[in-house]
């Protein structure tokens, strides 16, 4: 009797394994059929590359430079007026 069940218990198991590698065989055969998944791109304004770079603490010099821009442009983007920038150096000295 002993040897029945261990029998049955044996076929079992490996008839769970060919369940299973049949299984993982249409799985992987469905992933293959499927089209690739394309990812959603955003091509962003130079003014909100400016922006974000700003925002990461970039200076305007090196947005200008990897905008291909010039630094005046850069400050127009961000809304950086010549007075602003005498007063900050005014109270950073103070």
């Amino acid at each position: 009797m002993g040897s029945v069940a261990l029998f049955s218990t044996t076929s079992n198991l490996y008839n769970t394994g060919q369940v299973s590698a049949s299984n993982t065989t249409q799985a992987e055969s469905a992933t293959k059929t499927t089209a690739p998944s394309q990812e959603d791109t955003v091509k962003l304004s130079p003014m909100a590359q400016a922006k974000l770079l700003h925002q990461e603490g970039k200076s305007v010099a090196v947005i200008a430079s990897s905008l291909g821009t010039d630094t005046k442009t850069v400050d127009d983007y961000l809304g950086i007026t010549l007075e602003q920038t005498i007063e900050k150096t005014l109270q950073s000295t103070v």
